[in-house]
């Protein structure tokens, strides 16, 4: 069987500190907890996909070491296909460190094995192709041309050239990279709204903005809406836009139109954000069905 949603992205193990609070340079503290697990943003939403319903297979690179053992035997166990995992021999699995203090994270990640990602034709015959950019840049634009619909998370921040952003059918960012690609200030939803119209401009097809707490704005040619997130107790905020973007996929992938997966990719990243670490937090699909049930209708914005 062809997978519903393939995702094109990277794959680490994540080593998190816990903490009061960061410390400043040349600062050092006590931690409170420390602990590893399987990483980085194209695992963390292949998995928050699978748990979601969706066949999922997963196309990256790990190391020929212990580190990779790991991570492709938790992808496996979580439902997500790791065939197209490439095994590297000369360069180590990437790997992440994560300090989280008072629900929020400041993350270091050493891209490794990574940066040796490739992507063939049949690395994207699933109907939804998502990638993210901690993988070469020149992979995620093969992998745009060769996707059906294509769902780009243009995370870590960085700038799209013209040709990728017209490939989107679907564009994710947070309000600091929404500021990047654009050059623009983003400071409210209305200058969310007027700078995801400029990349509308440009080509992209539809521009969804998390916000956080707030939730999510969707930006398409017919209009802009907000989809507001529920009041919950935020533990950790890691890998919450990892969970909203896996389950954004996995819905699009059984058919629901966009405004109603945003919805679903909201719960997803409040559920996500109410315990400690990316994946383990991430709802099946009996709690996200139960957390999107809290979720408020979209309010359509002007500006």
């Amino acid at each position: 069987m062809s997978a519903d949603v393939s995702v094109v992205g990277s794959i680490n193990l994540d080593h998190t500190t816990v903490t009061s609070a960061f410390p400043g340079p040349g600062e050092t503290i006590l931690g409170e907890s420390v602990a590893t697990s399987v990483g980085g943003k194209g695992a963390n939403q292949a998995v928050a996909a699978a748990l979601a319903g969706a066949h999922v297979s997963i196309v990256g690179s790990v190391g020929s070491d212990p580190d990779g053992d790991r991570a492709l035997a938790a992808l496996s166990a979580a439902g997500v296909s790791v065939d197209r995992v490439r095994r590297c021999d000369d360069v180590p699995t990437g790997t992440a460190w994560i300090t989280v203090a008072d629900g929020e994270n400041k993350i270091i990640v050493v891209p490794g094995a990574n940066e040796d990602v490739t992507i063939d034709g049949a690395d994207t015959e699933a109907s939804v192709t998502l990638c993210q950019l901690e993988i070469p840049m020149d992979v995620v634009a093969s992998a745009a041309g060769r996707a059906g619909l294509f769902i780009l998370n243009a995370a870590p921040a960085t700038e799209i050239t013209p040709a990728l952003l017209r490939q989107c059918d679907v564009l994710v960012v947070n309000e600091h990279e929404l500021a990047t690609i654009t050059s623009e200030l983003i400071g409210s939803v209305n200058s969310i709204v007027t700078a995801s119209r400029s990349l509308l401009d440009a080509g992209v097809r539809a521009v969804i903005t998390t916000v956080g707490a707030q939730g999510a704005v969707l930006c398409q040619p017919g209009g802009a809406s907000l989809t507001a997130a529920p009041r919950v107790p935020v533990v950790d905020t890691t890998g919450a836009g990892d969970a909203f973007c896996g389950v954004l996929a996995a819905r699009l992938a059984a058919g629901d139109v966009l405004s109603v997966a945003v919805k679903w990719g909201v719960a997803a990243g409040s559920h996500a954000v109410q315990a400690p670490s990316a994946q383990s937090s991430y709802p099946d699909g009996a709690q996200l069905k139960a957390a999107v049930e809290a979720i408020a209708p979209a309010k359509e914005l002007t500006s």
